[in-house]
């Protein structure tokens, strides 16, 4: 049976309650609590090449569970329409790996971006996640992060049975993915064809965690899963659902900069004072200073639960209906203890710059602060399809709808305290992985404190107190709704295929809900102060042992004055609930768009003999419409002198006002693939097609971006754009060539080359907006991201090979070369008004590396099964939000894990994860100025599994 095209979700808003009322009811079919997620029956015959690699019986004719999912992913790469790779289980849990972006890092040209140790988004040949595409049985998935980027931590590996990697286009195929579409998907129970139950515990320990003060080092994680079909006079039913219970930590050490950087090229400022500065008319060399810079030790605490959940009705031979849902909860919290250098700018005498600017050593003058924060987050995330098809002879119809919703809460605690005195100090980031802090005069805080200097001295930190409470909110929702047809030929027209989709999706970020002490109108009351018994009461042992080691610097052991700041806020506040909203949380800062999209496309599939080959393959076009509509929220402001000289402090004052800005566009996608056999065992594959990446909801608000914590100078060195309602997509012609040798079961050689002309590009302009300050109307530059008319091209290759031979040792390894003229300049503004694109060399497509690569190495015999593998990727540039261009270096993780089977259908599991200890490196706004790094550790599981 061929299916028609798949099916994406897309943005719901919020007045959609009747329809989200009978999607979710659709859920409690499934499971009591109603939480269940599941397999559609997807509309595009690739979605059934992993049913049909795990179903045939006749494809499994090898031993091992990773020589079968070699096989079972071969098969089902050989039988797509379109170029692509996948990566299949013979079995639910059969991919072992603690996330799904950790198995589908093992793909050819899948890279992740590591987060708090663990693979995080997802990209493909190495263009980053913002080219790409992901989705969950062909439909789009909503996200808590700031993009559109899919949290592959909320479904298990266990519960995903494979997922594949399409690279080339179809015009069924829902519009977004410039370098591919990754799809994961669950199985549906009646084609799977057996009752299976499953069960797995795995325990873990994290070596990082064990050096955590009362931590717990142990980790736990609970999976299940029931797959069972019936027989009835309504037809066959089948039902699967699966559920995890996870519970852990993820505790890092990490150094990080604030994302404020400026452009300097003199001892002192302009006016006088004592903060760096850039002057046009000064010849001397610029360098690029943050205004913070920060050691951080960080505990955690992390419960993650899913459940997924399908039921399959089957009332006649041609009739399929399939109902699929998901649910996955995440309640994190994060305790920081903070160390920082507050005042990164002042009285700065370089001692090393970069011939890119980065200042790489130099002394100043700083007060220090200790900053106990606490943050506490919740995720939640529902997901809900049905689809019907019904076959009426050549004819098939498929209706679809698809409801996916992410909820975000964010509650964050911020105390500050700092010394009374600044002392002198210099940093050096030289050949280090944390800089190394050495305090030169610290005579002035002596004097305070009568006492010698000590960073674990209470006593040194009595001036500034602040007690802040800030809360954010992020809620995004995906509906739409497909209708396809497909009728079949007889002949080299195979069959014509024709759909309408329509999708909606809303993001709404409620930021900027921030009380602190120092508000002038609604301060945060403060009933003790930081000596008082209660505050006292909540210091504690600084958490972590041999902080920062492992690190390649001298930082190790580094420990100051800590607070348990859940304890500390009370102390001071006597009001648990101190800080949260009164009335409105209406702000600048907010961010609510909505994404409107109706698409329709025509497709002929084509069966033919081409040059005496059999060869298959199809050609079409997509058009899709796209309106969007931003809220922003202005605001009159207030300022008032800061605490340093020539400095301000910035308030939104009076109610808010409401602006709305829309924008509409046409895309046309035309697209074409041709597979030749060349032989039984050799395919050749050509595309070309037309593709889009749309930019993040985040990046189309119309809201501003009030920096109160700037220190500015002027107003406008605290204001900025924080998106731009009028960005459009990327638009790019694509041309792809795959040669792929099946020579075994287990053993292929596939290379691939691909060429993309980028139509459209990115530029920063500087624009200028009125703001209400003191009551005058005032005039304030501002940059925005927006399209430029600039062409680009992208071009490379991947390789991959792999094979076992008879003896049980076996291989698997990847290569992807990409190069990219590309080019993203730098979004922000210096403080004193210049850009700081004019400075600095431009960033190239987000998350774009230019080499990736991945080997494993394994070997199965009899009941045993053991595998090692690498992954690494080259630098990329990592942006977040309208802050300066940040880049990742290059990194490189090394995994292991190993199987036996102790009886019939019990298995042991063990896995080490990030054996090498690999650290994440950032970098701001330069290539080769750090600014952040990240320690997370080496993880180990244990555990069992039984099928029965």
């Amino acid at each position: 049976m061929r299916h028609s095209a798949k099916s994406i979700a897309v943005p719901a808003g919020r007045n959609r309650a009747v329809l989200k009322g009978s999607l979710l009811a659709s859920a409690v079919l499934l499971t009591p609590a109603g939480v269940a997620q599941a397999q559609v029956v997807s509309p595009d015959e690739d979605e059934e090449v992993v049913e049909d690699a795990i179903a045939d019986p006749n494809t499994i004719v090898v031993t091992g569970d990773i020589a079968r999912t070699i096989e079972n992913s071969l098969d089902a790469k050989r039988d797509l329409d379109v170029i692509g790779d996948a990566i299949v289980g013979e079995d639910v849990g059969d991919l072992p790996d603690l996330s799904v972006a950790e198995t589908l890092e093992r793909i050819v040209g899948v890279t992740s971006d590591r987060f708090k140790g663990g693979a995080s988004e997802l990209s493909v040949r190495g263009l980053g996640a913002f080219l790409g595409s992901s989705v969950l049985n062909g439909r789009e998935v909503t996200s808590g992060s700031d993009g559109r980027d899919v949290n592959y931590g909320q479904f298990p590996s266990e519960l995903i049975n494979g997922a594949i990697v399409y690279k080339s286009q179809q015009a069924n195929f829902i519009e977004g993915g410039v370098s591919g579409i990754i799809e994961l998907q669950t199985l549906r129970p009646l084609d799977y064809g057996k009752s299976r139950f499953q069960l797995q515990g795995l325990l873990g320990y994290s070596d990082y965690e064990d050096r955590v003060v009362d931590g717990d080092p142990f980790s736990q994680r609970l999976t299940a899963s029931l797959v069972e079909q019936f027989e009835s006079e309504m037809g066959d039913f089948g039902i699967a659902i699966g559920g995890q219970i996870r519970r852990d930590t993820s505790p890092e050490d990490i150094f990080t900069s604030s994302s404020t950087y400026s452009v300097c090229n003199q001892d002192f400022s302009q006016d006088g004072g004592s903060n760096c500065d850039f002057d046009p008319d000064n010849s001397g060399p610029q360098y690029f200073v943050s205004n913070q810079y920060i050691y951080r030790a960080l505990e955690t605490n992390s419960d993650r639960d899913a459940v997924l959940g399908a039921v399959q009705w089957q009332p006649a031979n041609n009739l399929d209906i399939n109902i699929d849902a998901q649910y996955s909860y995440r309640d994190e919290r994060e305790d920081r203890q903070n160390l920082i250098i507050a005042d990164g700018r002042r009285r700065i005498t370089p001692l090393a710059v970069s011939e890119t600017g980065a200042l790489l050593a130099w002394e100043g003058e700083t007060r220090l602060e200790i900053n106990p924060f606490r943050q506490d987050q919740t995720e939640e995330y529902i997901g809900l399809g049905a689809n019907v098809e019904w076959e009426i002879d050549r004819l098939t119809l498929a209706v679809d709808a698809g409801y996916s919703q992410t909820e975000r809460r964010r509650d964050e605690l911020d105390i500050r305290i700092r010394t009374d005195d600044r002392v002198d100090f210099r940093l050096d980031f030289r050949d280090v992985e944390v800089p190394v802090l050495t305090f030169l005069d610290v005579s002035d805080v002596e004097d305070d404190i009568d006492g010698a200097f000590d960073l674990n001295n209470y006593d040194q930190y009595t001036n500034g107190l602040r007690v802040r409470r800030r809360q954010e909110n992020v809620d995004d929702d995906i509906l739409a709704f497909r209708f396809d047809g497909q009728y079949d030929f007889d002949g080299a027209l195979a069959a014509i295929r024709a759909g309408v989709r329509y999708a909606d999706r809303q993001r709404v970020r409620d930021d900027g809900i921030d009380r602190s002490s120092s508000d002038r109108t609604d301060p945060i009351i403060l009933e003790n102060g930081i000596f008082d018994d209660a505050a006292v009461g909540s210091r504690i042992p600084f958490p972590v042992e041999n902080f920062y080691e492992g690190a390649d610097t001298s930082m190790t052991g580094l420990t100051f004055a800590s607070f348990d700041p859940y304890d500390l806020f009370f102390a001071l506040t006597e009001d648990r609930d101190a800080g949260l909203p009164i009335g409105s949380t209406l702000s600048t800062d907010d961010t609510d768009v909505s994404e409107e999209t109706w698409a329709g496309y025509v497709q002929a599939d084509l069966d033919l003999t081409l040059f005496g080959l059999p060869a298959r393959g199809d050609v079409g076009i997509r058009a899709v419409h796209t309106e969007i509509t931003s809220l922003g929220i202005s605001s009159a402001l207030a300022t008032t002198p800061g605490d340093d000289p020539g400095t301000i402090d910035i308030e939104a004052v009076g109610d808010p006002i409401i602006n709305t800005e829309t924008n509409s566009f046409w895309n046309f996608l035309p697209s074409a693939n041709l597979t030749l056999e060349l032989n039984p065992d050799m395919l050749l594959r050509l595309a070309a097609y037309r593709a889009i990446a749309r930019p993040d909801p985040e990046a189309m608000t119309a809201a501003l971006d009030i920096d109160n914590e700037s220190d500015a100078a002027t107003i406008g060195q605290a204001i900025s754009a924080a998106g731009n309602p009028f960005l459009e997509p990327l638009e790019s012609w694509n041309g792809d060539v795959s040669f792929e040798w099946y020579a075994a079961e287990t053993t292929s050689l596939s290379v691939a080359a691909y060429y993309k002309s980028l139509q459209t590009g990115f530029d920063t302009d500087v624009s200028t907006i009125n703001v209400v300050v003191n009551g005058v109307d005032t005039p304030v530059e501002i940059a925005r991201t927006v399209n430029s008319d600039d062409t680009s091209r992208i071009y490379g290759f991947e390789v991959t090979a792999q094979h076992q031979f008879d003896f049980g040792l076996g291989f698997q390894a990847s290569y992807n070369f990409a190069d990219s003229n590309f080019e993203f300049p730098d979004p922000t503004i210096g403080r004193s008004g210049e850009t700081l694109a004019d400075f600095i060399e431009p960033a190239n497509i987000p998350g774009y590396s230019k080499h990736s690569a991945n080997a494993t190495l394994f070997y199965e015999t009899g009941p045993l099964s053991t595998r090692i593998a690498y992954k690494w990727r080259s630098d990329y540039f990592k942006p977040f939000r309208s802050t300066s261009n940040r880049f990742a270096g290059d990194q490189g993780f090394l995994d292991f894990s190993a199987s036996y089977d102790l009886i019939d259908n019990v298995e042991l599991r063990f896995q080490v994860l990030n054996i090498l200890d690999e650290p994440n490196l950032l970098y701001r706004p330069t290539r080769d100025s750090l600014a952040q790094s990240d320690f997370s550790g080496t993880r180990y599981f244990i555990g069992l599994r039984g099928r029965f």
